[in-house]
């Protein structure tokens, strides 16, 4: 049974663009080959280079963190919408729930293999947050791509 998600609030001016996956960490390859096509679409072939790579690592961490804490045998969903101010990203899991609050930052002082996700994604991206819904949580990442460029 196809999971019921709630749909993108957008209005008519938006584009949009999703892609389903297996929870898999082969399928990260997939993913970022559709993000860089999409970041392409939105920016144009010569995006500023660290607006394009921020995208791309954030859908990269927030893809691996879903993957990593889903059950076997289930679907991944990254979906793209954007107009001329902002770019909205989201990843769909059925990882479990999660509070973004309950996640603190890494301590730098001591290396770990593991852990800085969250907050990569937290510096990179303009806003981040989570809903739960369904037996699924759906991870939002907002980057206004006015920001620097006013």
């Amino acid at each position: 049974m196809k999971p019921r998600l709630r749909p993108w609030r957008q209005d008519s001016a938006m584009n949009a663009r999703s892609i389903e996956l297996p929870a898999e960490l082969e399928s990260l390859s997939v993913a970022a080959q559709f993000t860089d096509e999409v970041i392409r679409e939105i920016l144009g072939d010569f995006p500023p280079p660290h607006l394009g790579y921020n995208i791309a690592l954030a859908v990269s961490e927030a893809l691996t963190n879903a993957i990593r804490h889903c059950q076997a045998g289930v679907k991944v969903c990254l979906g793209f919408s954007w107009d001329t101010q902002k770019v909205v990203i989201t990843v769909d899991d059925q990882g479990g729930e999660l509070n973004l609050e309950d996640i603190p930052e890494p301590d730098f002082e001591e290396a770990a293999a593991g852990g800085y996700g969250v907050y990569i994604i937290r510096k990179l991206m303009d806003e981040v947050t989570i809903e739960i819904f369904s037996g699924w949580k759906r991870l939002t990442m907002v980057k206004n791509l006015l920001k620097g460029y006013e």
